[in-house]
């Protein structure tokens, strides 16, 4: 793997975790960096509820743990880009956020609640103001004892026709943004259907001579199609996502495989189960621990997928309320 220089921060690898809504949590990032990760963003976190709620609202998704995580990205959504300046000046406020190495702001998210309001992947029908957003972002983040760069993760287009956004993908990079990062899908497609490279690699050319790094999202699921997506879109790295929840091992795989390595060691039984047990450890040391393990129901199904009785183990798992009981249901 190679080292990416992201605006002044160099992340040691080119392939990291794609940031998702239940999944990102600060131990899995940690958990992710020890496999490989280069970085891990945070989940989404609305700019405009820190602007009007403050942070403390919002800390269970904001936090960060440099020590653990290393190089460290907040990800931000929203559709003004004064809710963006005022939520980067209260992180800034914060003696742990303001630590932070990377803002990353999300016009990409295809959930209607965030559509709706003119985030996430609505902006790509407004490079205008995708535009200001990112010069707020970076006016905000201007004379800070270090170097934060803004970084843009998006999408190939809004309709379900969209083959890619090339002028889009100048707007931001013209704005100043100092990595961009595509999904090979349109906000129709959600997560359904293939990855479309060649609308990737449309915007990966629209933005070659801006010298700024340029990251691919969609369908890496091993070595090879890490290997093969950078290879048809041009990318210098690659984020993965699904394929992540509840594997941080592809992360190993990926890195062994692109750096033409054969010691790729797939997890045991034992050690998926060890690995869930570690997470949700983890996760109560942030919130109570009931809340914490409800949270995690959705995300145990993916560390047992291939486990002997996974079916059977999925039902009681997702009705474990404790630590102990999820100890006990997979006999560790």
């Amino acid at each position: 793997m190679n080292s990416v220089n992201i605006g002044g921060v160099t992340i040691p690898g080119n392939v990291a975790l794609s940031p998702m809504a239940g999944v990102s949590h600060i131990t899995y990032r940690g958990i992710c960096r020890e496999f490989g990760a280069a970085y891990a963003p945070t989940e989404l976190v609305s700019a405009r509820s820190i602007r009007y709620n403050g942070l403390e609202k919002s800390m269970q998704y904001l936090r960060i743990d440099p020590a653990s995580e290393g190089i460290t990205a907040i990800q931000l959504f929203g559709a003004e880009p004064e809710d963006f300046t005022a939520a980067i000046g209260k992180i800034m406020e914060d003696e742990v956020l303001s630590q932070v190495d990377i803002i990353d702001i999300n016009m990409g998210c295809p959930v209607p609640k965030v559509v709706k309001t003119g985030a996430g992947s609505a902006l790509m029908n407004s490079p205008e103001t995708a535009a200001s957003i990112v010069r707020a972002c970076k006016e905000a983040l201007k004379g800070l004892p270090k170097k934060i760069p803004v970084t843009v993760k998006t999408r190939i287009g809004f309709e379900a026709g969209d083959c890619g956004k090339p002028e889009f993908a100048k707007a931001v990079a013209d704005a100043g943004c100092d990595m961009l990062c595509v999904h090979g899908r349109t906000r129709p497609q959600m997560y359904t259907g293939e990855c479309n490279r060649k609308a990737v690699a449309l915007m990966r050319e629209a933005v070659r001579g801006y010298d700024i790094p340029f990251f691919a999202n969609g369908d890496v699921t091993d070595g090879t199609s890490a290997a093969s997506l950078i290879e048809e879109t041009g990318a210098d790295g690659v984020m993965i996502g699904r394929a992540a929840r509840g594997n941080p091992w592809i992360f190993a795989e990926v890195a062994s495989y692109l750096d033409g390595r054969s010691d790729i060691v797939l997890p045991s039984e034992q050690e998926k189960k060890e690995m869930l047990l570690r997470e949700i450890k983890g996760r109560c040391r942030y919130c109570d621990e009931e809340i914490a393990v409800r949270e995690f129901r959705s995300v145990m199904p993916f560390y047992i997928k291939g486990i002997r009785g996974a079916a059977k183990l999925k039902v009681r798992l997702c009705s474990a309320l404790t630590v102990d009981e999820i100890k006990e249901i997979l006999e560790l």
